[in-house]
């Protein structure tokens, strides 16, 4: 599936990462509803996720803390929240490895 949704602002990445890695409570609601926590961030993520899908469990906050320099480059690069696929436990580095599909 290829998504028309832009990439996240800069400061709505960072924001994403840092309750990523740090907030339960923002990580039970992400792994549930995608769109909806990245709503939580500002209405322009929200729009950007509004088919978001969990692509399995989620990365642990240490995980998102060894990979956030190459996740902030890929988030405000790329559209990516179709399919999250970067944001699933053990596989952040073979996903931001992965050329995209056009």
């Amino acid at each position: 599936m290829t998504s028309t949704s832009p990439p996240l602002s800069s400061n709505d990445a960072v924001q994403l990462l840092d309750l990523l890695s740090s907030d339960d409570a923002f990580r039970t609601l992400f792994q549930a509803d995608p769109a909806a926590a990245l709503a939580t961030i500002s209405a322009e993520a929200g729009a950007a996720s509004c088919d978001c899908e969990s692509g399995g469990p989620l990365a642990s906050k240490e995980e998102f803390q060894a990979a956030r320099t190459r996740l902030l480059a890929h988030l405000t690069a790329t559209s990516s929240f179709s399919f999250p696929h970067c944001f699933v436990s053990g596989d952040i580095d073979s996903q931001l490895q992965r050329k995209p599909q056009p």
